[in-house]
């Protein structure tokens, strides 16, 4: 149990443990939490957990028991999204799916990749669905890490692809209120987060709301700047180049794209690139 950690946020956020406290649970039951380890119902440590900006797993560390092969390929779906490979990612997704999963972290991530990858592959949006209900209603019903808010995206995408709009945008406006207190602490909450604002950013693109579109975009773009990132940046940066209306902006916006593009081999997005700025 990591109470130094949760000790250390609190402070660093200002909050006295009163303030902490405020509404969830007196501040006794919090001072024998951080004092003698003594953890209060798990609804309130989550609750707290969340307004620090915290995920309950920061707090109490789990093994991850999968087999590390398992692991492995989950990392490389993650990855075959953002490069576009979706068949690839469902073609891997069938190679582990009868192998176990005992670890909630790696029930969290299975659902939310398959779930993704059968919403870009255009599968019926009940399969979706399904995915996502599993961690929105069972893995991570008290809503307190970004599984949800990519359980909400990804059926964002799907009800999107489905040319349901209105359906749609419920679940976006979910995601692009959380996104500013999502943390940014390992290198796959990074990834994640940038992945919201990407496909939140489109999907307003999309309705005809290009300012709304582009301060999502900005935000990924910041923190691809910040943590170095460049596997999205080509695909922000190539929506970002078709939002705006000034030529230079939109010539700068499709050169970095397709740097981008290059540095990370992403064949996929090059050929848009090529055919898109060939329609200028």
């Amino acid at each position: 149990m990591n109470i130094e950690l949760f000790i250390a946020r609190r402070k660093a956020l200002g909050l006295s443990q009163k303030a902490l406290a405020e509404g969830i649970c007196t501040q006794a039951t919090l001072s024998k939490f951080e004092n003698n380890g003594k953890a209060p119902a798990i609804r309130i440590v989550a609750q707290l957990c969340q307004r620090l900006n915290l995920q309950l797993e920061d707090v109490f560390p789990t093994e991850r028991v999968a087999d590390a092969a398992v692991l492995k390929v989950l990392e490389k779906i993650e990855f075959d999204l953002i490069t576009s490979e979706y068949h690839d990612a469902e073609t891997l997704l069938a190679k582990i799916a009868d192998e176990p999963r005992h670890d909630r972290e790696t029930k969290l991530q299975y659902c939310y990749l398959k779930g993704y990858v059968a919403a870009l592959n255009h599968h019926p949006i009940s399969d979706v669905l399904f995915n996502f209900d599993q961690i929105i209603t069972d893995l991570d019903e008290s809503h307190t890490t970004i599984y949800t808010q990519l359980a909400y995206c990804g059926t964002g995408i799907a009800y999107q692809f489905n040319s349901d709009p209105n359906k749609a945008q419920y679940y976006f406006e979910k995601v692009r209120h959380a996104l500013p207190s999502l943390p940014l602490e390992t290198t796959a909450s990074v990834w994640r987060v940038i992945n919201l604002a990407y496909y939140t950013g489109n999907f307003y693109a999309s309705i005809d709301q290009p300012t709304q579109s582009l301060k999502l975009l900005d935000y990924g773009i910041n923190i691809c700047s910040r943590f170095h990132v460049t596997y999205y940046a080509a695909w922000i940066k190539f929506l970002q180049a078709q939002l705006i209306d000034a030529p230079d902006k939109i010539q700068e916006y499709l050169n970095d794209a397709t740097a981008f593009a290059r540095i990370n081999n992403n064949k996929q997005l090059l050929k848009k690139i090529s055919s898109y700025s060939s329609s200028l």
